[in-house]
């Protein structure tokens, strides 16, 4: 019986580190998705996904024409929070 057990643990380990790195793909790829409209910015992309991804709050403070809020609606989009500007809407 532990045999057994420690099988379920090795595929629930396997079905874990799976998951961690599909999630890790889909994060690198929200991150290329935004830095194709967010230029010069990475660090704060990062930063910005680390917090919405942990479901925390934040406040995104600078210069005006830094791009924060363009950012926020671009996550939005590659999140899937808000619909892109180019999809259709009924009217």
């Amino acid at each position: 019986m532990a045999v057994a057990g420690g099988e379920v643990l090795e595929k629930l380990d396997d079905m874990i580190v799976r998951q961690a790195e599909s999630t890790g793909v889909q994060v690198a790829a929200a991150k290329a998705a935004i830095g194709r409209v967010i230029f010069g910015q990475e660090k704060v992309v990062e930063q910005a996904l680390i917090t919405v991804l942990c479901g925390g709050h934040a406040l995104l403070i600078g210069l005006p024409g830094l791009a924060k809020t363009k950012l926020i609606e671009t996550m939005g989009v590659v999140l899937g929070s808000t619909p892109s500007a180019s999809s259709s809407h009924p009217t």
